[in-house]
């Protein structure tokens, strides 16, 4: 028997034909696994070569525009990541000639799906007001040229477009009469609910609509006051901040506070945060980055869906220790190391979401270079094939109670998770580049094994954690167009206010009636001391008038 110079036995002619078949069978199936071992290792130094062209070609693009910067045309400066919106070219960009126009029907379709009916279309328009513009033949033309009679109506021919009416503000003044008794001096008004706030011209009306601006549509304050300008308007920024950060205070806080109380008491909960930054933060540099965390129902868990903002100076772990001290039950989440410091009541399922992405990114590095046959052979692209197994069940589970849930997952989930799992163990060698992209990948898949598996235990759990970044783009969108906040009881506001007008959303309500609905009812309970109330006033509560609920699915 001789060795190489790598230390690798291999037998001489003589030996092999001496040796006996039991032998040779264990030689055969050591070869095998080794010839295995060998093929994982060329792919991963395949896809560790193009992710050292990728970053090669990455850090040549990053040295351009470095060199833009510094001597290149200057220009705006954004947040990171902001995306500048080319305003000239965007109707060029998005038109399409050979786009068919919107038939009336579907820019306002039906309440319900049901089978066409006769007359049913003008039922269902009905709620627009309709201006009708009729054509008549005048006097002299409804004679007719070749017999001289009166000509008659013999049908109508009708055709429906849609018009826009921009905003408009009305003045509301309240006149309170007070009377007096000609026999003595006792003096009785008249009553009158209590403005939204004291010595202001706020209404619900307008505020609900500045917060739904911002909020909503991620319109910054300024912004609604050029706008408001073009109206004739002199509302300033200062003024609406003020109205955001009162109206929270006084009026939205109550509801938010109620929301949370009932978040706490369910088992199933999402957790994320994401950046903003606060320049009145005190003994604090101005680029010091801040933080808004979210946490939200699972939409699996049959609890009311609603998602909680809250603004922290820092990204500490004492801040989700200090949410959730209440909390027992699931908390999904990514990989944030934080959220494995928390209670012991608190158990911390994956997202399979942030695995998948980071095998997605190792396929994007790729498709540069390679072909899509040779992109299929790739371990990245076979990761993707047997995570998208895992979703497609979970596809086919939508709707499902989650008893049935749990059975099905236990049935057809569980043993590919095992055999996903087992395959992606066959790759922890020596040789795997921990610093490569697909290293990263099935590193992460493998320190997140146990927390990946928990959606396996209980039919109310998520497979990742995809509702509570839905949750924040809203809020990302916006802090793109405002950049930052100014004050922390802006922050705080905004946290609030986010959380009441995505909460809405997730209960199929009209952000802007909702708000004006609260904003209305509220104030005539400031006086109150009892808040049971408040219940009524909750998104998802049945209480809620039919005027605040969506009739269009988005």
């Amino acid at each position: 028997m001789k060795t190489t110079d790598n230390d690798k036995l291999f037998f001489t002619d003589e030996q092999l034909k001496n040796m006996n078949p039991k032998h040779l069978n264990e030689l055969l199936e050591i070869q095998k696994k080794y010839s295995e071992s060998l093929e994982v290792k060329v792919k991963l130094y395949e896809e560790k070569l193009k992710h050292a062209e990728f970053m090669n070609v990455l850090l040549s693009e990053k040295l351009t525009l470095a060199l833009r910067k510094s001597f290149g045309s200057s220009s705006e400066k954004y947040a990171d990541g902001y995306e500048q919106v080319n305003l000239f070219n965007e109707a060029e960009e998005n038109a399409d000639s050979n786009a068919q126009e919107p038939l009336y029907e579907e820019v306002h379709p039906s309440s319900y799906k049901r089978k066409k009916q006769k007359g049913k279309k003008e039922n269902d328009l009905s709620k627009f007001p309709v201006i009708r513009i009729e054509h008549k033949l005048s006097e002299e033309e409804r004679y007719c040229l070749e017999c001289n009679k009166i000509l008659k109506v013999m049908t109508t021919e009708t055709t429906r477009y849609l018009r826009f009416i921009p905003a408009r503000f009305e003045t509301v003044e309240e006149v309170v009469y007070v009377y007096g008794c000609s026999g003595c001096d006792v003096v009785k008004r008249a009553e009158k609910d209590p403005s939204l706030l004291k010595s202001s011209i706020a209404t619900p009306s307008l505020v609900a609509g500045i917060m739904n601006a911002k909020y909503v549509n991620s319109v910054p304050l300024n912004r609604q006051e050029q706008e408001f300008k073009r109206y004739d308007l002199n509302l300033s920024t200062r003024t609406m901040s003020n109205w955001m950060i009162r109206c929270a205070q006084d009026y939205l806080h109550l509801v938010y506070d109620r929301m949370k109380k009932v978040l706490l008491q369910g088992k199933y909960t999402h957790c994320d945060e994401s950046r903003i930054q606060v320049l009145g933060e005190p003994n604090q540099k101005a680029e010091t980055k801040n933080w808004m965390w979210v946490y939200m129902t699972d939409e699996l868990s049959g609890s009311p869906p609603m998602s909680i903002y809250q603004y922290e100076r820092t990204r500490a772990g004492y801040h989700p220790k200090e949410f959730l001290k209440d909390y027992s039950g699931y908390l999904t989440t990514d990989a944030y190391s934080v959220y494995h410091g928390l209670s012991e009541n608190i158990i911390v399922t994956g997202c399979m979401a942030h695995s998948r992405r980071r095998f997605e990114e190792c396929i994007t590095i790729l498709k540069k270079d390679f072909t899509p046959e040779q992109i299929k052979s790739t371990i990245a692209h076979q990761a993707m094939i047997k995570i998208g197994q895992l979703y497609k069940i979970e596809e086919q589970l939508k709707g499902k109670s989650p008893e049935e849930r749990y059975i099905e997952r236990q049935k057809q989930s569980k043993p590919l998770l095992d055999a996903y799992f087992a395959w992606l163990h066959t790759m922890k060698t020596p040789d795997l580049d921990r610093k490569s992209k697909i290293g990263d990948a099935i590193l992460y898949a493998l320190n997140q094994e146990k927390y990946l598996r928990r959606y396996l235990e209980d039919g109310h759990i998520s497979i990742d954690n995809n509702a509570c970044e839905r949750a924040l783009r809203t809020f990302c969108i916006g802090r793109r167009n405002w950049l930052f906040s100014k004050s922390i009881d802006g922050a705080e506001a905004s946290a609030i206010i986010y959380s009441i007008t995505e909460s809405a959303k997730l209960n199929g309500l009209r952000p802007y009636f909702y708000l004006e609905y609260l904003l209305d009812n509220m104030r005539k309970h400031q006086k109150d001391t009892n808040y049971s109330f408040i219940d009524e006033l909750l998104p998802w509560s049945p209480a809620i008038p039919e005027y605040c609920k969506l009739e269009i699915n988005t």
